[in-house]
């Protein structure tokens, strides 16, 4: 077995699957982005760039959190999924204002 093939078989023996650990570091690497972007408005005084910050939190960290939080609480898998996709939606709409509207 190769290295890559025993992380995936610790990982899955732990119980975490491989979809959660990319999500979980794509979560992270949006927050940081949202992050950049929050200092770029800051910086700058641009609400443009204030919108955009917004919607990639949201498409990313938060649509992640929601997810993850709906599916534990409510425990339905199509429940979380919708919630999931309704801040998804927020936060495109955001970045299309951004884009457009600021």
């Amino acid at each position: 077995m190769t290295g890559l093939s025993l992380g995936i078989v610790a990982l899955q023996s732990v119980g975490v699957g491989l979809s959660t650990v990319t999500a979980t570091v794509t979560a992270l690497a949006g927050a940081f982005v949202a992050y950049q972007g929050y200092r770029g408005y800051r910086r700058n005084d641009s609400r443009p760039m204030l919108y955009l910050a917004v919607g990639i939190l949201l498409l990313t960290t938060v649509s992640f959190l929601v997810q993850q939080a709906v599916g534990l609480a409510a425990g339905g898998a199509a429940t979380a999924q919708f919630a999931a996709l309704t801040v998804s939606i927020a936060g495109l709409l955001a970045v299309l204002y951004s884009f457009t509207g600021a």
